[in-house]
């Protein structure tokens, strides 16, 4: 996934200097500031993949059916989220006036907030731009893209929702729960090839473990002085898992994503 962001991004640095080099010292930045964090959502992305094609004999409609070009196609999705993740960053640090980001300037302080919100809406189009190329079957395209805008239009409500200091759990069901767990899952799984039941299932797991990640995050950053209650969304999301898989190695994976989501340090 690594190598695809890169190549992503290396790719996007060449169009803009076809079109003026007067770009590239903002296009580096925006570079600069997809690099680094855990990569947990494309990671996510690539596992509801496996879980979506395990359920169903679909195959990608290429003339190459081998498993690397499998792969190649749906780690580029998975890279595609991570810069989508990237300009979400850029504009919330804008909201939060923070002047770092993972150990460097926020993108805002090193370019400036306009040209920063306009490199974040870049990364935002260039995200559905990289997934509507892949070489997934065009029904399924429609779908993932689908899901990747519901995500987005969420994620931005949750968002408004946080301004405005509504409900806590309602903000973190739409502004954290949905971008970072079940959106890269169900987006996955739709290019597997999921069915609607799997999708559901994968929707009421990565809510649950979607809003107990928050309230985790809440605990780190002093916001909240207890993880007591992330328990009740983690052992319903435990819960949940038997039904998305009945594979014994892939349960015990998303066992352990459970634990590592509420357990993590920063």
């Amino acid at each position: 996934m690594e190598k695809e962001i890169d190549r992503l991004l290396k790719k996007l640095r060449g169009e803009a200097a076809e079109i003026s080099p007067t770009l590239l010292p903002l296009i580096d930045k925006f570079i600069e500031s997809c690099k680094g964090g855990k990569r947990v959502r494309g990671k996510l992305v690539v596992l509801g993949y496996e879980i979506g094609k395990s359920t169903t004999d679909y195959r990608l409609p290429t003339t190459d059916y081998s498993g690397r070009r499998k792969t190649e196609d749906i780690l580029k999705v998975a890279a595609s989220y991570e810069i989508m993740h990237a300009a979400i960053l850029a504009h919330d640090d804008i909201i939060d006036q923070s002047p770092e980001r993972r150990g460097k300037p926020s993108l805002y302080k090193s370019v400036g907030v306009e040209q920063a919100i306009t490199l974040a809406d870049l990364g935002f189009f260039l995200a559905i731009k990289i997934i509507s190329e892949s070489k997934f079957a065009d029904k399924l395209k429609i779908k993932a893209l689908q899901m990747f805008s519901q995500t987005m239009v969420e994620t931005a409500i949750g968002q408004m929702l946080d301004i405005a200091h509504a409900n806590p759990e309602l903000v973190a069901k739409l502004k954290t729960a949905k971008y970072t767990v079940s959106g890269p899952l169900q987006l996955g799984a739709i290019l597997g090839g999921a069915e609607l039941d799997l999708l559901d299932q994968l929707d009421q797991f990565g809510t649950n473990l979607g809003i107990a990640f928050q309230i985790r995050d809440d605990v780190l950053d002093g916001e909240a002085k207890s993880a007591d209650k992330a328990l009740k969304y983690t052992a319903v999301a435990k819960k949940i898992i038997p039904k998305i898989s009945n594979d014994p190695k892939m349960i015990k994976l998303l066992e352990r994503l459970v634990d590592y989501m509420v357990e993590r340090s920063k």
